[in-house]
């Protein structure tokens, strides 16, 4: 089938294949280019299809040496030339792309590159890459050092090895301090490089092409054996996990762990499923070498964590499950809690062991706790009561029988009062007498035991719901949108979170108790009719009177509450608004002003406060006579019935004895009725407890449940047609708002005040939600990416950035994890180094809440190395250097152009916008103009106009 190809070219009939041999150009028709290994110069094994080539183009050849061949299939019936000595340079750019997107599809470019320039030496530092600009073809070569080829140790370039082609997809990294490559560029130009040297370089590119791609191919066979091997490898976890689950059906242990993924993710995995949270291993956008495997678990799982200390005997008490880590390693196991003791699991073994002091002195001291957060789907307080008391049922359970038992061990002293009058005394029975003593002082002893126990298992499951409640409530806070925020007052805010904290008490274990020991009180009317029908009906009444009345005056209360809690809550806002607002408020001499405003509110508050209190006044007047009345009555009838004989029997009708009993056992009755009354006063108050905590349960979180992790950002950023209002009455604040910026681009948003640039950048942070239109992140659409995960890519210096009270290496790194070393590149980068070591305690300099004992030049310049200290593929500076002098903004400008980020910037002083690659002016938010820094300044239009504003 190899065929010896003539000066004079040759013609291909449709699907006809022929080895390419030397150079060839296209002239007419389309042919496909395919690679295949030969072995003594025959192909063996498949052919494997790099790209089509039109008309007007070259193919190049393989070394006759090459373990590999290219070969032609004409597509249509085609025409080909043998190129010989004279080669077209202009015919170099177009093969050199195609050979660098075919490298493309195994690995795509570095975003934190240099590009190369015209007629420049470039001096790389360690690490750095360069490549040329997109649809340019740069020749380069090493004068000093060496570089490696498409970041692959395997091609390195030696000083002296002769000049290489770069093209899309193709860029070269530096292996060794300040190498020097020397780029040659524009091959257009015939004079620039002979034809020789040019033959020369494309045999050079080809031979890294082929090598290159037989080594992807190797490393994508031992992938594809992998996935195989990982295929069989899943196909028996799923048997064994089949078995797990038969298994246990009768031991419930068997599936209180996920069998795949890190040790780490194992162990939280069980302790997750012990506490009914789902845990999934960290994302693929996680840098674990800036963020602990745990955090970035947690984070994926969208749970919270806090770190404990295992101390004393922890063992024996009961702190939930957790994660442990063994020394000396820090091994990852868990620790969970079972039957009044603690177990470890081991996921290496996969077995357990009870935990001891031996065991305990394996283990680290340190120790990491996991949150529950609230389901989704809460929709009431009785939800809220089961997600509280969730795992706890055991406890319940003991309070409520404690509670039974305290209320039947109450029922004996009426028993006993009677005994004594009717039979022990009229008997003169010792004996009886004395067993009618012991009876109360046991039932009372036996009651203190048990209200004892009540109290302290009321205690722990009081705590552990609160704890439990209120971390989730917190949980849920933090995860909701910016735009939630805006519609609450803090004062208001803080009372509604608060709410929901009541309501788990409301509805609480005491709530529970009371509400089952005023009904067990209330069983004491059993006796009342045992001993009196008469009397007991009248006991009936009066109850029924007392509940009904107590029932009444509640709901007129709980009517009056709503009120009341909006009031506070707006009173408390003001407070707060006022204290942080008094500086300003000396200076306008508005502190009177505002003392009447507060007044005015309190006043309001009082009076609604002082009607509440009359009503309970009432109710506690009518609950203090009505025994009173209710034991007159009672005493009147019971004279009645004493004196009254049955004249049918003969016998009394009621004796002193069973009245005694009876007055007993009423007072009993009369006191869980009142208890069931009031408890159904703090039921009813739930509602409205419930009414202020349900916008922050039922507004969802600012990530969807099916939010796609990002993965590692590239760079490139499309806005398509956005449209925004801040309140849907309001004007558009964005009007139809379309950019785009490819990856290490420098983009700047100009405008006047209001034009809408930093609503830009909020939408672009997913602060806000854009009315219609769409914003993109290499390709993703914004709306259904965790913008968490976003976030963390991108470096963000905003308007109003805060400064945490810490140390300046502790607001630098900002919770990742960094070297001290990386945290004083960022400082030099961002124009600071010289400041902070003036510093007497240098990096570790204690910073004011604020930044207040910094200037506000210091301030930015720290919130910038803040933001360039992980080398994020994203920055976004909304007026990050609007106090910084033109000396320290150069020294910025440059080491950002350095790390060759795409770059969003906000900025009024124009001049630190003249190197953007474009400018978008927005006005109105519109967009009115596009261009770069010297397109728009020479063209009329609001871009010129605020230059020269600037420059009068």
């Amino acid at each position: 089938m190899n065929k010896t190809v003539s000066i004079e070219g040759f013609s291909l009939k449709a699907y006809e294949l022929r080895a390419v041999t030397e150079p060839l150009w296209v002239k007419d028709g389309s042919v496909s280019v395919y690679l295949q290994k030969c072995q003594n110069h025959q192909p063996v094994g498949r052919r494997q299809f790099l790209f089509s080539v039109p008309p007007g183009e070259m193919i190049w050849h393989t070394s006759p040496e090459s373990d590999y061949q290219l070969w032609l299939e004409a597509e249509t019936e085609a025409e080909l030339q043998p190129i010989g000595d004279n080669l077209p340079m202009a015919a170099l750019a177009p093969w050199v792309h195609r050979l660098g997107s075919y490298l493309a599809s195994f690995q795509s470019p570095p975003v934190i590159t240099l590009y190369c320039q015209e007629e420049e030496h470039f001096t790389l530092l360690k690490g750095q890459k360069l490549r040329p600009q997109k649809s340019m073809v740069r020749l380069i070569q090493v004068a000093k050092g060496e570089v490696k080829w498409q970041g692959d140790l395997a091609f390195v370039l030696l000083a002296g090895s002769g000049w290489l082609p770069l093209g899309d997809g193709m860029w070269v990294e530096a292996v060794a301090p300040n190498n020097l490559v020397k780029v040659e560029v524009d091959i257009t130009t015939p004079d620039r490089l002979r034809p020789q040297e040019l033959r020369r370089s494309l045999d050079y590119l080809m031979s890294y092409f082929l090598r290159y791609v037989q080594r992807q191919e190797a490393l994508l066979a031992e992938a594809e054996l992998s996935r195989l091997q990982a295929r069989a490898q899943l196909n028996v976890q799923l048997l064994q996990r089949a078995n797990a689950e038969l298994v246990s059906v009768l031991d419930a242990k068997q599936t209180e762990f996920s069998q795949e993924g890190s040790p780490l993710t194992i162990v939280m995995g069980a302790v997750g499923k012990a506490m009914g949270i789902k845990i999934v291993p960290a994302a693929a956008s996680e840098n674990l070498r800036r963020v602990k495997e745990l955090e970035a678990i947690a984070r994926a799982s969208k749970i919270r964590v806090r770190q404990v200390l295992l101390r004393d005997k922890w063992w024996l008490e009961d702190s939930g499950p957790l994660v442990g880590f063994v020394l000396p390693d820090r091994a990852p196991v868990a620790l969970l809690r079972d039957k009044g003791y603690y177990e470890i699991f081991d996921p290496s073994d996969r077995k357990r062991q009870i935990v001891d002091a031996r065991i305990n002195a394996q283990l680290d001291s340190q120790a990491y706790m996991l949150y529950r957060p609230l389901p989704q789907k809460l929709q009431s307080g009785l939800g809220l009561l089961k997600f509280g008391f969730q795992g706890q049922i055991k406890d319940i359970i003991t309070i409520v029988v404690l509670g039974i038992a305290i209320t039947l061990l109450g029922m004996v002293a009426p028993q006993a009062t009677g005994l004594l009058i009717d039979s022990a005394i009229p008997d003169a029975d010792r004996g009886l007498l004395f067993q009618i003593g012991l009876a109360p002082i046991a039932a009372t002893f036996g009651s203190a035991i048990f209200q004892w126990s009540r109290g302290m298992t009321q205690m722990r499951v009081e705590t552990a719901a609160d704890a439990v409640t209120q971390s989730a409530v917190w949980d849920k806070l933090l995860t909701l949108g910016i735009p939630f925020f805006r519609l609450y007052a803090t004062g208001d805010l803080e009372g509604r979170v608060s709410a929901i904290g009541e309501i788990r008490k409301r509805l609480g274990g005491n709530t529970l108790e009371t509400l089952f020991t005023s009904f067990f009180s209330i069983l004491n009317l059993g006796l009342l009719f045992y001993y009196s029908p008469t009397l007991a009906v009248l006991a009936l009444i009066i109850g029924i009177i007392l509940v009904v009345f107590t029932t009444l005056m509640s709901l007129i209360i709980v009517r009056n509450e709503r009120p009341l809690q909006e009031l506070k809550a707006n009173i408390f806002g003001t407070v707060v608004q006022l204290i942080n607002g008094i500086t300003k408020l000396k200076i306008a001499g508005a502190e009177e002003r505002a003392f009447n405003y507060w007044t005015q509110q309190y006043s309001k508050q009082q009076r609604l406060v002082l009607k509440q209190q009359e009503i309970q006044d009432l109710i506690q007047l009518f609950t203090s006579v009505l025994p009173i009345l209710s034991s007159g009555l009672l005493f009147w009838l019971a004279v009645f019935l004493l004196n009254r004989g049955d004249s049918e029997s003969g016998r009394v009708a009621l004796t002193t004895g069973k009245f005694l009993a009876f007055n007993t056992a009423f007072g009993t009755f009369l006191d869980g009725a009142s208890q069931l009354s009031n408890t159904f006063t703090d039921v009813l108050d739930v509602v409205t407890l419930w009414e202020r905590g349900y916008p922050i349960i039922s507004t969802k979180p600012e990530i969807a449940p099916n939010a796609t992790d990002p993965g590692v950002l590239q760079g490139q950023i499309q806005v398509a047609h956005l449209c925004f209002r801040y309140r849907p009455e309001g004007a558009l604040t964005l009007d139809d708002v379309s950019f785009y910026a490819e990856p290490g681009e420098f983009i700047a948003l100009v405008g006047p005040s209001g034009s809408g640039k930093s609503t830009v950048l909020r939408l672009l942070l997913g602060f806000e939600q854009p009315e219609s239109g769409s914003i993109f992140y290499d390709g993703q659409e914004l709306g259904g990416l965790d913008i968490y995960a976003l976030r963390r890519q991108i470096g963000t210096v905003l308007q109003n950035g805060r400064i945490m009270s810490a140390s300046i290496f502790e607001n630098i790194a900002a919770g990742a994890v960094i070297t001290m070393e990386e945290a004083w590149q960022a400082v030099r980068m961002a124009g600071m180094e010289n400041d902070i070591k003036q510093m007497p305690m240098g990096l570790h300099t204690i910073i004011s809440e604020g930044g207040t004992n910094l200037s506000g030049g210091q301030r930015q310049r720290l919130l910038i190395a803040r933001s360039i200290v992980l080398k994020p593929s994203i920055l976004f500076f909304d007026e990050a250097t609007s106090a910084l002098d033109n000396r320290t903004q150069t020294i910025i400008s440059k080491s950002l152009e350095e790390l060759q980020v795409t770059r969003i910037v906000i900025a009024h002083r124009l001049s630190t916008i003249r190197h953007a690659d474009r400018i978008y002016v927005l006005e109105a938010g519109r967009v009115v103009q596009v261009g770069t820094f010297a397109k728009l300044q020479s063209e009329e239009g609001l871009f010129s106009r605020l230059i020269a504003r600037q420059l009068a």
